[in-house]
């Protein structure tokens, strides 16, 4: 989401890539979100962050505490930030009552 997000706001200022350190299927949930806001995510996949190990990389941004833990220095980074952002995948989404 955070890739698609930055691709659409950014659009041709930034080389974006996007990986995990325990990389899933894509959630369903996360493409009808996207899809609400415009955002096609539907033929993302979840990459994992070691098929990056060897290139450089200008900015890398971490958005969670377990990849930062499992990944402390990315060789190639001239820059790192955190961003501990709740993962979509562990969120709970409350049903829309019509009505109520």
């Amino acid at each position: 989401m955070t890739e698609a997000f930055l691709r659409h706001s950014a659009g041709d200022d930034f080389e974006v890539s996007s990986a995990g350190a325990e990389p899933t299927r894509l959630n369903l949930i996360a493409v009808e979100v996207m899809k609400e806001v415009g955002i096609d995510i539907s033929g993302q996949y979840s990459k994992d962050v070691g098929q990056f190990l060897g290139q450089s990389f200008h900015s890398v941004i971490r958005v969670c505490d377990k990849l930062r833990e499992q990944c402390p220095i990315l060789p190639g980074a001239i820059s790192d930030l955190d961003w501990n952002l709740e993962d979509p995948a562990t969120a709970h989404r409350d049903p829309v009552k019509n009505g109520s």
